[in-house]
């Protein structure tokens, strides 16, 4: 037994008949300049702290790979760690600037 709030509808919808103008008005071809880049004052301090992250985790990746023959050591998560690091840090600094 099904309930009618998650039922769907099997009949057609009913489509109305809708009239174009395909005149053009003057109005449409109005623009709003708009600036090209954004005036935020974050962006900056953003760039530069993802740069930080993107070259840390770079160097936290290359640290992990020196590690990686040491059987005690946690090389794999210190790789994955770092790439991740610079792909956060790279995507940050790609939307500041």
């Amino acid at each position: 037994m099904a309930t009618s709030s998650f039922a769907v509808s099997l009949t057609p919808p009913m489509v109305l008949k809708m009239q174009e103008d395909r005149t053009m008005a003057a109005s449409d071809f109005t623009t709003e300049e708009t600036p090209e880049r954004d005036s935020d004052p974050l962006k900056p301090v953003i760039g530069v702290i993802s740069g930080m992250l993107f070259i840390f985790g770079i160097s936290w990746a290359v640290v992990g790979l020196s590690e990686i023959h040491d059987e005690d050591s946690k090389a794999g998560a210190m790789i994955g760690g770092g790439l991740g690091m610079a792909a956060l840090g790279g995507l940050g600094f790609y939307w500041a600037f």
